[in-house]
């Protein structure tokens, strides 16, 4: 029976909290505003205690947003994502895709894995990234907002990528960085790894209903392998 690999995209293939930390800074200085990593890292842990609920997720340029409304500043915020992305999209072409990711994903399609994502990222968007990476290959599901009424932390995206690769529940693993991945994949049916990689804790990724905390993608293999 084939085994299934839903990944959530944002901090968990790509980025974490110090690269979200200086897009953060590079999208204020363009309103000339000037925030230290320190402060964007406050305002993140602020945003989530204060939320206090698991079951949202924390859109990384509202946090730009409301960094500047504490300067005295209200600024547009779908201006404020635009120019998030703008300058997020800069550091991904320059980048890339990070290449032991790459090579853990070749991996994991010959020996038989069948991946997907599930994502906040808008279709257009996530699909654009994938071809100019040349990932769109390992991923046979890629299930956004754009798919289903219900996203994360519903079980439906999960159970319509499980779907599509023709996995079943129970031999599927759940990978992201934040709660509504864990919630959603469980409610699915799936094991769920937490990847503390972005501005939840893995002591809240374990709250939400992880099964296992990893510290690095790179250590994923060992869990799954059997």
């Amino acid at each position: 029976m084939a085994t299934g690999l839903l990944f959530d995209f944002d901090g968990t293939l790509y980025g974490d909290w110090r690269l979200w930390i200086s897009v953060i800074e590079e999208t204020l200085a363009n309103f000339q505003i000037t925030v230290t990593p320190h402060d964007s890292l406050e305002m993140a842990r602020r945003m989530i205690e204060n939320g206090g609920n698991p079951n949202t997720t924390i859109r990384i340029s509202s946090i730009a947003a409301a960094l500047a409304r504490d300067q005295g500043i209200n600024l547009p915020e779908e201006e404020v994502r635009t120019r998030f992305f703008e300058r997020l999209d800069a550091h991904m072409d320059q980048t890339g895709p990070d290449k032991k990711i790459v090579s853990l994903l070749r991996e994991f399609t010959r020996r038989g894995f069948r991946m997907g994502i599930v994502t906040f990222v808008r279709k257009p968007r996530i699909h654009r990234r994938l071809d100019l990476w040349k990932l769109k290959e390992y991923f046979p599901s890629v299930i956004t907002p754009d798919d289903v009424a219900e996203f994360k932390p519903s079980p439906r995206p999960f159970l319509k990528a499980m779907e599509d690769l023709q996995v079943q529940p129970d031999e599927c693993f759940v990978v992201g960085d934040e709660p509504v991945d864990m919630i959603g994949g469980r409610r699915a049916g799936a094991k769920t790894i937490g990847l503390p990689q972005g501005f939840f804790t893995g002591q809240e990724l374990e709250n939400a209903g992880a099964d296992r905390i990893l510290s690095s993608l790179e250590l994923l293999p060992v869990m799954i392998y059997k």
